[in-house]
């Protein structure tokens, strides 16, 4: 006889915070003390403000960083200390904060952290009737990897960052239909860098579960007991 595959779990996923961002000129951290043992991911959820944050290595060009301040509208730019391009907050939009203990050893800590948070996206958006999937989605605002999508049209987006011994992620969730201000600096900001936003490769939680009633305060409520085992 064969020896049977080993059967692999994703890590455990809690939420550990709620809170919301304090100032527009506060810069993003990383809470790497709500870190939990080897094996789980702690997850903070924030409401945010209306400010653009551009990825840490967009970060590296100042003059980069000149040119978003000057888009008409935009009043605050913080840097995030993860990955990405360009995320916005907003009335519209749910922070994520995510902190990663891999278990010893484990080989590919990006991709561990990544497997835990589709775990906790589909226990959160399934009994909403939505269907999550990961992938980078082609117009969407800060397209990658870990793009979180329904219906093929974006509706979260995740940025990383590793050390040796943890994984953090930094995101947001677009949870109300994207305004004009959302809509005209996103399309601004990813032109700069050679990007094109598209309205229709993006979806909002009011506009993918058909009830314009979702708030940000009503999607803290229905996320902050989404666990996974």
């Amino acid at each position: 006889m064969g020896q049977a595959d080993d059967v692999v779990t994703a890590a455990p996923v809690r939420v550990v915070e709620v809170t919301a961002e304090r100032g527009p000129d506060q810069p993003p951290e990383i809470p790497w003390e709500m870190a939990g043992p080897p094996g789980t991911v702690n997850l903070q959820l924030r409401s945010t403000l209306r400010r653009v944050a551009a990825g840490a290595g967009l970060a590296r060009r100042p003059e980069l960083l000149d040119a978003v301040r000057a888009i008409p509208g935009v009043d605050a730019v913080v840097v995030s200390p993860a990955g990405g391009t360009f995320i916005v907050g907003g009335p519209a939009w749910l922070g994520l904060c995510a902190v990663g203990t891999p278990p010893p050893g484990q080989p590919m800590p990006l991709d561990w952290m990544m497997d835990a948070l589709r775990g906790w996206f589909e226990a959160a958006l399934r009994p909403l009737g939505l269907e999550p999937r990961t992938g980078r989605v082609e117009g969407a605002w800060c397209p990658g990897f870990s793009d979180v999508a329904v219906a093929g049209r974006k509706l979260a987006g995740l940025g990383f960052r590793v050390t040796r011994d943890r994984v953090a992620m930094r995101g947001v969730v677009d949870v109300g239909p994207m305004d004009e201000w959302d809509l005209r600096v996103l399309a601004a900001t990813h032109r700069l860098i050679g990007l094109e936003v598209r309205p229709e490769a993006a979806i909002s939680l009011a506009e993918a579960t058909g009830d314009a009633t979702w708030t940000v305060d009503r999607a803290l409520d229905h996320l902050r007991d989404i666990a996974t085992d």
